[in-house]
This record gives structure tokens, C-alpha cells and sequence, in this order.
């Protein structure tokens, strides 16, 4: 019996027409040298091949009935590799603004729950000698770490590596009586290993659990009557999503890192931070404070190959207001190291699989609480990715920009992901709920050029700025893929 934890079902639960709970990426790569197309058969079986590895990939979530438990994972035995792994229909060689639009089209569609919760798109030529791959995954089954992971069974290591065939079937289905019946046993032996793992705690470590879960909930019901600020990124949105990529060097990221002694993940948030304050003036809108949600991994070293989600969450306030990027980054160095030692983490990560036990009404009050405006403005989830090259059927892959999903009256998420010597910073919006985000990247390099000359160094950009004296050259030396932006 394999039962969705709580945390997974809720993503479930919380996913409508105009909120899909996928995450995902989009990845330019390089055509090898005398090939004008990436061949999207050769991909198709690769993945194939690798199936085994990852059986989830074949698995469909199935809901029993009167929602007496949590939904449980069971055997597709309809599985097609060839519904989650598609070619695109485009016989011409797409420009890279006419790629990314269909990417954006793939990914404004909802997974279909009949069939397990995953789709590749293969677009298989794009000008400059490239192809994109697009990828979706339901939240429900990954999180971003695991996403990425998994992902890894998308691609090589290697230019050369051929897919060995490994037989499968599918399990034999139990019928929706039996799992019920399992799927309840399984949830009573749940609630007693928690029970006696309690039991089997000394004093001072359930007073100390205690405590963290208490501070938790504390801090979860304060964050609850002392709703987020309004922001025009929180309002109705459609079904319709965009992803603006912009790449910046790693480096220069690390440097600023360095001199403030802070961490990667600091200094990637007050980029972020700077983000939204040079959009907010774009929009016409006055600066001001926004509680960013952030994903925090929590899964246990001992079990690093754990599937599902296992991620808490941080909340805290960005500094939008503060026009000082000095002060900026500052502040968020003390936040973050202020959530740290808290304990909050840790403690909503007891609550969150704490709300398995509540009535399935309540459960999916929880849920829709956990995904509010009320609670949060945006998600930023940083999320490390691969440390060496891949590759997809012999060509390199150049970029991955990642795609956070977007709840209900939420417009705007970002993921970033380091691969290849550069973060990644992937924007996911409703375009018509934002239609300016397509001017992003700007905001980026202005917020990192910030960065960098309180850091007491000039970075690149500023370097050219301060040669050619003009932003437009910029724009004209970013590497071919739009690296620099992919929009």
C-alpha cells in the first residue's frame, strides 16, 4: 500500500481550473555539430528505459471512496509512454520566442488524474542550432528537490548512452474496496508508530518537541490574524501562464556571498527582493513589504531518496520598501537566520503531518488556508540543481528554468535552480493578471548590479554600462540562447 501523505493530497486538494499544481522546467539544448533537429524517438525510448528507476512514473492517483483516507498510488495499466512524452507538431524550425510560446501553452494546461501525473514536450528544432524540452510534474507526487532528482532520469551524463529495455507490467488491481480497506490499515499503523515513537522519547525530547511544535502553531496563527499585505500580485487570476527565464553567473552570485558573509540563499532572495521593487515602480506601484513563502527541504539524510514531498515552510517578510540595497540584504540575512533558529520550520513540519488526522473537512480547510493570500504574497523556492553537464539523446542542455506553481489569487512565482555555472531564475505569472512580467530581466541585472557595488566590485553588466554607456548594449551581449534572459 503506497497512501499520498498529506502534504502530497493537499495539492491535490487545492488544484482547480485555474490554479495547476504542476512544477516543472523548460531546458534549451545544443544540437551537436551537422544535426539540424534532436531526435524526439531516441529521447522517447531513453526515458522509457529509465522507467524503472523512478516507478511513480507509471502510477495513477487513485481516490476511494467517501474520501475515507488519503488517496493511494496504484498502477497505470494503461501506461502509454507515448501520452507523457510528445512531439511537437511544428515542421518548421521555430524561433526562440515561437518555442517558448508553446511552451507556455503546454504548461497552461492541467495533468490529466487518469493517467499518471507527468508530460514532456520535445520541441525539436529551435534557431541557433538548439531544441527545448518542457517538462511538467503534479506537486502531489514531487517537490522541487525530488523534481529535480527525478529529472535527472530525463537525461545523461554522458553524450553517448544507450537505454537498455527493462520489462514491466503493472500490478494487479485491488479494486477500490480493497484499497480502502488497506489503505485505513495503513493509516491506523501509521498513527500507532507516531504514537510509539512518543511513548519511547525521553522527557526532555517530547518537551522539546512539544515546544517546537507549539512555537509552530503560535507562529502559523499569528501569521494568520496578521494577514499579508495587499499587492497586485494577488489578484483573480485565469487559466493562462508564462515563464520568463533570466540566467545570471553563478560567480557573480557567490561573490556578493563572500564579501557579506551571508548565504547563497540570502543573497539570492534579496535579488529577488530588489525584483519585485524595480516591478512595483514599473506597475505604477509604491513599494512595500511582501511575505514571501519559502520551501524549505526536510528530507532526512538517512532516507535522501524518499519520495513524495518533504518540505516545510518559511515565512517572513521581504524588504520591498527598503531602497537601500545594503539594507536590503541585510535584512533578510537577519530574517532568515531569525526563522532558522526559531524552530519554526521544523515545528510546521510536525503540523503539516500532524493535519492526516483531521476529518477530510478540515483537511481541505487546512489546505486552502495553506495556499491563501492571507498567508503569503509569492513563493520563492531556490532549489540546488545538477553539478555536472546532461545531456538529452547527444545534445547538451544549455539552460533549466524552473517552473513553481501558482495557487488561487496568486500571480506570481519564482524558482531559481544552479546548473552549469549560472542560477537560474525561472518567473511562472498569469500574463494577463501581469501583462508587463515580459520586462523582468531588466529588473534582475539592476537588482544583482546593486548587489554588486555595495559588494565594493563592478560586475560585468556594469563594466559594459560603464564602457558603451548605454543599457541597450547590454541586451545585445547575452549569450545566443537568451541565457542572459530567455525572454
Amino acid at each position: 500500500m503506497d497512501r499520498l501523505s498529506t502534504v502530497d493530497s493537499s495539492f491535490l486538494r487545492v488544484e482547480t481550473p485555474t490554479a495547476h499544481m504542476h512544477v516543472g522546467w523548460l531546458s534549451f539544448v545544443e544540437l551537436p555539430s551537422g544535426v539540424d533537429r534532436l531526435d524526439g524517438r531516441l529521447l522517447k525510448a531513453r526515458i522509457a528505459a529509465r522507467l524503472h528507476l523512478a516507478p511513480r512514473f507509471r502510477q495513477r492517483v487513485v481516490k476511494l471512496p467517501l474520501s475515507a483516507t488519503d488517496p493511494v498510488w496504484d498502477d497505470a495499466a494503461d501506461f502509454e509512454i507515448g501520452r507523457h512524452v510528445r512531439i511537437s507538431r511544428a515542421q518548421r524550425q521555430l524561433s526562440a520566442p515561437d518555442a517558448r510560446a508553446e511552451a507556455d501553452e503546454f504548461l497552461s494546461r492541467p495533468l490529466d488524474r487518469d493517467h499518471p501525473l507527468w508530460q514532456i514536450l520535445v520541441i525539436p528544432r529551435v534557431r541557433g542550432g538548439r531544441a527545448a524540452l518542457v517538462g511538467k510534474v503534479h506537486h502531489a507526487m514531487v517537490d522541487g528537490v525530488a523534481a529535480v532528482e527525478l529529472g535527472m532520469l530525463m537525461f545523461d551524463v554522458g553524450e553517448q548512452q544507450q537505454p537498455s529495455s527493462v520489462e514491466w507490467s503493472p500490478a494487479p488491481s485491488q479494486g477500490a474496496l480493497r484499497l480502502t480497506i488497506d489503505s485505513l490499515a495503513d493509516s491506523a499503523l501509521e498513527q500507532f508508530r507516531a504514537a510509539r515513537r512518543m511513548v519511547w522519547r525521553s522527557p526532555a525530547q517530547t518537551v522539546r518537541v512539544a515546544d517546537t511544535m507549539r512555537r509552530a502553531a503560535f507562529s502559523l496563527v499569528e501569521d494568520a490574524i496578521h494577514p499579508a499585505p495587499p499587492s497586485y500580485l494577488n489578484p483573480p487570476i485565469g487559466s493562462r501562464r508564462t515563464l520568463v527565464g533570466h540566467r545570471m553567473e553563478l560567480r557573480r552570485l557567490l561573490a556578493v556571498k563572500r564579501h557579506h558573509d551571508a548565504t547563497l540563499n540570502d543573497v539570492v532572495l534579496t535579488v529577488c527582493t530588489g525584483v519585485l521593487r524595480g516591478f512595483a515602480l514599473r506597475h505604477g506601484e509604491e513599494p512595500h513589504d511582501l511575505r514571501v513563502m519559502v520551501p524549505v527541504n526536510v528530507r532526512e539524510r538517512t532516507d535522501p531518496q524518499a519520495q513524495g514531498n518533504r518540505i516545510s515552510f518559511a515565512f517572513f517578510d521581504l524588504p520591498v520598501a527598503e531602497p537601500s540595497a545594503r539594507d536590503r540584504l541585510a535584512q533578510v540575512i537577519e530574517r532568515m537566520a531569525e526563522v532558522k533558529e526559531s524552530g519554526r520550520i521544523g515545528g510546521t513540519a510536525a503540523l503539516l503531518r500532524g493535519v492526516g488526522g483531521l476529518p477530510e473537512p478540515l483537511k481541505e480547510r487546512a489546505a486552502r488556508l495553506a495556499v491563501s493570500p492571507r498567508l503569503y504574497n509569492l513563493t520563492v523556492s531556490n532549489v540546488p540543481g545538477p553539478r555536472v553537464p546532461l545531456y538529452a539523446a547527444g545534445a547538451r542542455v544549455q539552460s533549466i528554468y524552473p517552473v513553481i506553481p501558482i495557487a488561487d489569487r496568486h500571480a506570481l512565482a519564482v524558482g531559481v535552480l544552479t546548473y552549469d555555472g549560472y542560477a537560474h531564475f525561472g518567473v511562472y505569472a498569469d500574463p494577463e493578471a501581469l501583462p508587463r512580467v515580459h520586462g523582468l530581466p531588466v529588473n534582475f541585472e539592476d537588482a544583482l548590479l546593486e548587489l554588486e557595488l555595495i559588494s565594493g566590485h563592478r560586475g560585468p553588466i556594469d563594466a559594459r554600462r560603464q564602457r558603451r554607456g548605454s543599457t541597450a548594449s547590454m541586451r545585445s551581449t547575452r549569450p545566443r540562447d537568451g541565457a542572459a534572459s530567455e525572454r
